[in-house]
């Protein structure tokens, strides 16, 4: 996938998982849902996975670690810079 397909995708998949969220506080026995929400849960934690391998850390904090001996926040567009 290129970048902005990646990163489309992962918006993608976060917005999902806020509706379910907000839907099971409502329906939290919906069974179906919360197959849904584990789903989508296991592809965002791929997606942000390969995303990283391939284009450097998504978050900052400690929840994102660099690539050794370089510092690679510097090395992605800006968010206005992205072309979707």
């Amino acid at each position: 996938m290129e970048y902005s397909d990646t990163l489309r995708r992962l918006q993608e998949v976060e917005f999902g998982l806020v509706e379910l969220q907000f839907y099971l506080d409502i329906n939290p026995e919906d069974q179906r849902a919360i197959h849904q929400y584990n789903y989508l849960s296991d592809e965002l934690h791929r997606l942000k996975h390969q995303y990283e391998l391939k284009h450097g850390p998504l978050m900052q904090y400690g929840f994102s670690q660099s690539p050794a001996n370089q510092w690679a926040w510097v090395s992605t567009p800006w968010p206005w810079e992205i072309e979707y």
